[in-house]
């Protein structure tokens, strides 16, 4: 069970302002969403003009996080008033019901994965039947889920974390014809270097380097069935939505949201703060805080106009 001082205490020593508004002996032991209520849980409201407080009010032992700003008269539960209450929420969640805490684990590597490097940090974590190749290096609280290969040159910074089905450091999709026509591969001598607090989707592809390095920059997120090709670079807090797809010698930078099934043909660059819309077909450069869609993507504004 968790009391509600708790919570309260959490949000003092991170320094989150708040204001309380219930009983202070409550204590809950799980959490909910708005549309599917339970008793003795925590929950949130983004906004709460679409919130029926009657419904609430019949919610035995429910505490609430909202928007600082916000009113709620008449309610029988509590509530927690913060700023950015998305934000704080998921910071409560992770904190209290937070299933692995990385911190504090002990390095497990599953008896039917395979790990050949020795270059491996503190407290890491590698699933069942992954393959971790002589020549990769992962940093400290890493997490490897399960079915996943990594070969080659890999380099994976501090609690980066990487989900099931994923294959990172395979050979890019590269030929040159040679004298008879036939397609003939060609040499794939870079690395793939990951930064911190990234998070790989399931079932990702990310290809090696052919002559320079793939690169990924901290807190990039990539959703399930993303493909990220050969020597490209993903800027810092890039988020990757469902199967995008990212051609080689491409250049996202930072902050770009690409939507999903998003296509980046090769060599485009997409600036700081873009924004795609579902399905875009991106054939050339996309300039700093606009948004793009369609097929090929055109420019319909700036994103935070």
């Amino acid at each position: 069970m968790i009391k509600i001082i708790d919570i309260l205490h959490f949000l003092k020593e991170a320094n989150i302002p708040y204001e309380y508004y219930g009983k202070m002996e409550i204590v809950f032991n799980s959490f909910c969403a708005l549309n599917s209520l339970k008793a003795n849980s925590i929950t949130w409201a983004g906004s709460l003009e679409k919130v029926d407080i009657d419904e609430l009010n019949k919610i035995e032992g429910l505490v609430l996080v909202a928007e600082k700003g916000d009113a709620i008269d008449n309610a029988a539960f509590s509530i927690v008033y913060v700023e950015n209450v998305r934000r704080t929420y998921f910071r409560i969640v992770s904190k209290f019901f937070g299933h692995m805490d990385q911190e504090n684990r002990e390095k497990i590597i599953e008896a039917t994965a395979v790990v050949e490097t020795k270059m491996i940090g503190q407290n890491v974590y590698v699933g069942h039947h992954s393959y971790v190749g002589p020549e990769v290096i992962l940093g400290n609280n890493v997490e490897i889920l399960h079915n996943v290969s990594i070969q080659g040159k890999v380099v994976i910074g501090d609690f980066t974390k990487i989900e099931s089905g994923t294959v990172i450091g395979a050979v890019g999709f590269g030929y040159y014809k040679d004298e008879e026509g036939n397609p003939i591969a060609i040499p794939h001598l870079g690395r793939v270097v990951i930064g911190s607090h990234v998070t790989i989707g399931a079932n990702n592809t990310i290809s090696r380097g052919c002559l320079a390095d793939t690169v990924i920059e901290d807190y990039v997120k990539t959703d399930n069935l993303c493909h990220i090709a050969h020597n490209d670079h993903i800027g810092k807090r890039t988020m990757l939505a469902a199967g995008v797809v990212i051609s080689g010698s491409t250049t996202i930078e930072e902050n770009v949201w690409l939507a999903p099934g998003t296509l980046v043909i090769d060599g485009v660059c997409i600036e700081n703060n873009a924004f795609t819309g579902i399905g875009a077909v991106v054939t050339k450069n996309v300039s700093k805080g606009k948004v793009v869609a369609g097929i090929p993507a055109k420019t319909l504004r700036d994103r935070y106009d």
